[in-house]
Parts: structure tokens; C-alpha cells; sequence
């Protein structure tokens, strides 16, 4: 067959030259995708800003939208509330319950704030005195210089003064109000944006299918219906997780006997986001708070029993969070198995980092979601797909 095949070409230059032309137009064609493709991608790095702006507006426009179903239902004198009006309040309702975590967040961070800069350095070198004269005997047996021939004492002291000297301290607070402005001025501008998806939720939708061709057009209606109902679930299971780790934590911190339980607690549950790092700088946040607000114990007989009711309570929380609430959250809710989720966000990590591991689950159900239905005749798409349906 294959030598008829080119027999045919040999003693036929019209089919040859055809087959030459759609050769051309192929590569062509995928040329003029290739470069659409990297120009978008050069315009959004570009406008990285915006995009990051864009994105929160769509996740909150996600998780605003059963809101809206809710107060949709709502009547008055038998008429229904606007679609307007309800975006409105599902906007308020998620601006209020935000606004109510900050107004109980941010006081206990300027209370730990002051008690960390009220910290006197000779009084943590003394509560660490025994533990540091064993480390000094190490590090002059192994023949380690640590500074100018003095104390490790002294000099642990010195290095804390610099840490919480006064240049560092201004430093700081100049950094969080400029943060604060810049924030203010993003939140508007997020909330601006959600507030029309959430209104107008065929936006997105409308734009996407105008930019599309025909032919592709009801496998895109596929794709944007899928996507907006795996997201909006999963955006949902993870504030449900972060809750769930925030409340727990608290509660087992609490029993214990812990200050500022309810801080740790909060804390835990926003670093719950961040996959496998983020319950690690969670249970090192706990730790440095539990030491800093009990300096006055004994190190070996009371703060080693305190650091370890901290990272016990951390291990058995995550625990319970990988063995029951995890798999409700990424496993069925995006249909994926965990030891995928797994190496997807150890990849997005690897090549993204931290960002990219917390955006590693979204966009990778996106990209199964458009392979379930532009690249299905591949077996491996077959498989990595079967349960989107579900």
C-alpha cells in the first residue's frame, strides 16, 4: 500500500502538489496557533496584575453564585428580588463574613505584635541558657566559629536586638501600611469586577464563545459548563477546609491550654491553602507564638511539654484533615485520584512554587476538562478523565 502510495505521487504531480499544499497549510495552521498562543501568554505575564485581579473576581463570582440562588428565591409581595439586587447582598454576604474574620484576625496580631516587641533578648537567651551551653560545647569540639571569640550567649543577644531594633520595627510598619493602601485599592477594584460576573455570570461565558469557531462551539459550552461546576465545588470544599482545620485547631489548642488558641487556630486554617508546606509554617508559626508568650518557663521541664502539645494537636488536626476531609475536598469533588492530585502539585510547585501549588488543582481539573473533550481519542486521556462525568 505504501509503495502504490508513492508510485501515485511519483506519476502524478497534481496529487503530489496537493499533498504538498496540505502539508503547508497543516504546519501553517499550527504555526498561527503557536504564536496566538505565546502572545497571550507574553500579554497575561505582562499584565500579571490585572489577571491575578481577574482570577480572585472570578473565584469569588464561583463561590458568590449559590448565594444568588439562594436570595433569587426570595420574594417580596410575590415578586422576586432582582438579579442585580442579589448579587448585590451575595457580594455583601461574602464582604461581611471577610470583614468579621479581619475584625477578629487583626487584633490579635497587633496584640502578638506588641508582646514581640516588648521581648527583652537577655530574656531568651536565659530561658534557652541550658540548651545553648550544650551547642556552644558542640560548635568549640568541632572547631565552628559562630563570632568574635564571645559567648554563644551574647551573641545570640546581640543578633535578637538587631532583629527587633528600632530601624527594623519602622521598617516594618512602613511596609504594612504601604501593603494596606495597595490592598485597599486591589479590593476595590476585585470586588468591583465580582460584582458584574456575579450579576452577569454569561459574561465570561459569552466572550469565550465569541472568540470561539463554530464547528468548536458546543464542545466549549461543554467545557465552560464543566469547569464552572467542578470549580465553584471545589472553591467551596477548600473555604469548608480551611474552616474546619481553623475551628479544630482552635479547639484542640484550647483543651490544652494554649494562648492565643484562636490565632494559631486562624492562622492554621489560611496556611491550610498552601498543599503539604502550608501545615508545616502553620505548626512553626504556633510553635514561635507558644515560646514568645512563655518565656518565663523552664526550657526542658515546661516550654519542651508545651512545643509538643502544639505539634501534637498540629499532627493529629492534618490527620484527621488528610484522612477524612481531604479526599471529600480534591479527590471527589475534581475526580481525581490523590496520588495524582499529589504529583501535579509537586510539579506546579517544583516549576511555580508556592502559587503554583495552590493553583496546581484548579487549573489542572481545567486542562482534563478541555482534553476530555478535544483529546479523547487518547487512551491516556481516556483514563485520567473516566470519572469527570461522575
Amino acid at each position: 500500500m505504501q509503495i502504490y502510495y508513492s508510485q501515485s505521487l511519483d506519476y502524478n504531480p497534481f496529487l503530489y502538489l496537493c499533498m504538498k499544499q496540505f502539508h503547508m497549510q497543516n504546519f501553517s495552521r499550527y504555526l498561527f496557533i503557536t504564536i496566538v498562543i505565546a502572545l497571550i501568554s507574553f500579554i497575561a505575564w505582562y499584565l500579571k496584575t490585572i489577571v491575578i485581579y481577574i482570577s480572585i473576581a472570578v473565584v469569588i463570582s464561583l463561590i458568590g453564585q449559590p448565594l444568588v440562588t439562594i436570595y433569587s428565591k426570595i420574594k417580596i409581595k410575590k415578586f422576586n428580588l432582582s438579579q442585580g439586587l442579589c448579587a448585590a447582598l451575595a457580594l455583601l454576604t461574602l464582604t461581611a463574613t471577610l470583614a468579621l474574620f479581619i475584625s477578629l484576625f487583626i487584633p490579635l496580631v497587633i496584640e502578638e505584635a506588641r508582646i514581640i516587641s516588648k521581648i527583652n533578648p537577655n530574656e531568651v537567651v536565659y530561658t534557652f541558657k541550658d540548651p545553648l551551653k550544650n551547642l556552644e560545647y558542640d560548635l568549640q569540639k568541632f572547631k565552628i566559629d559562630y563570632g568574635n571569640g564571645e559567648s554563644i550567649e551574647n551573641f545570640l543577644a546581640n543578633q535578637l536586638t538587631s532583629v527587633f531594633g528600632f530601624n527594623q520595627v519602622s521598617n516594618f510598619a512602613q511596609g504594612i501600611f504601604g501593603f494596606t493602601t495597595s490592598l485597599i485599592g486591589a479590593t476595590f477594584a476585585v470586588l468591583f469586577m465580582a460584582f458584574f460576573f456575579i450579576k452577569d455570570k454569561h459574561t465570561i461565558y459569552n466572550i469565550i464563545l465569541l472568540l470561539t469557531p463554530a464547528k468548536h462551539a458546543e464542545k466549549v459550552k461543554g467545557i465552560l459548563s464543566d469547569t464552572k461546576r467542578l470549580l465553584t465545588k471545589y472553591f467551596l470544599g477548600v473555604l469548608g477546609d480551611m474552616l474546619f482545620v481553623a475551628t479544630v485547631t482552635f479547639i484542640g489548642l484550647s483543651i490544652v491550654g494554649i494562648e492565643n488558641a484562636l490565632l494559631i487556630g486562624v492562622f492554621a486554617g489560611l496556611m491550610n491553602i498552601i498543599p503539604y508546606i502550608g501545615p508545616i509554617i502553620a505548626l512553626l508559626f504556633g510553635v514561635l507564638i507558644g515560646i514568645t508568650t512563655n518565656l518565663e518557663l523552664e526550657f526542658y521541664t515546661q516550654l519542651i511539654p508545651l512545643i509538643g502539645k502544639i505539634a501534637l494537636i498540629f499532627i493529629i488536626v492534618q490527620v484527621i484533615d488528610a484522612l477524612f476531609f481531604q479526599p471529600l475536598v480534591i479527590s471527589n469533588i475534581v475526580k481525581a485520584h490523590p496520588l495524582e492530585i499529589f504529583i501535579v502539585i509537586l510539579i506546579a510547585g517544583t516549576f511555580v512554587g508556592i502559587g503554583g501549588m495552590i493553583i496546581a488543582v484548579p487549573v489542572y481539573t481545567i486542562l482534563r476538562i478541555i482534553a476530555k473533550e478535544f483529546l479523547y481519542n487518547f487512551k491516556i486521556v481516556q483514563k485520567l478523565t473516566e470519572n469527570l462525568d461522575g
